[in-house]
């Protein structure tokens, strides 16, 4: 052996070494948590100006205000869905009757549709998969016709 790989071998070391590999998953971590906890101070302070109030603005406060989600409607007069015989299926619990065109069957979570039995109504909703039915709605929004 001569001197100049006596010396490359003092000075040059292998970063991962296959006598202490914990030594490097170690400093990974510990640097991941470092530079996830500054990220984050700075995300942090970055946007303190902006008040939970002025994210919300956008954001309706009840279902009945949601014309995003309750994009589909459809006028008519509303009637209680007769109860099937034993055993059958059903979708929705009430039927919009509209003039030359089919029936839409109407459920909903969010409005008392009994209210509006008997009553011309524009509904507004999102429209459901249905098996049996030719529309079936669900009801976010009742608007009275007078």
């Amino acid at each position: 052996m001569d001197l100049h790989s006596k010396l490359e071998e003092h000075i040059t070391k292998p970063i991962l070494s296959v006598e202490n590999p914990m030594r490097l998953i170690l400093g990974v971590v510990i640097a991941a948590l470092v530079l996830g906890t500054l990220t984050g101070y700075i995300m942090s302070t970055k946007n303190s100006s902006l008040k939970p109030s002025a994210l919300s603005i956008g954001t309706p406060k009840t279902a009945q205000q949601d014309t995003k989600t309750f994009k589909d409607f459809a006028e008519g007069i509303i009637k209680v869905k007769p109860l099937p015989s034993s055993g059958e299926y059903t979708e929705g619990t009430h039927m919009l009757i509209r003039e030359g065109a089919i029936p839409v069957a109407l459920t909903s979570s969010v409005v008392d549709l009994s209210q509006y039995e008997g009553k011309k109504v524009k509904v507004f909703g999102e429209t459901q998969k249905a098996l049996k039915e030719g529309w079936l709605m669900d009801v976010g929004k009742v608007e009275e016709i007078k």
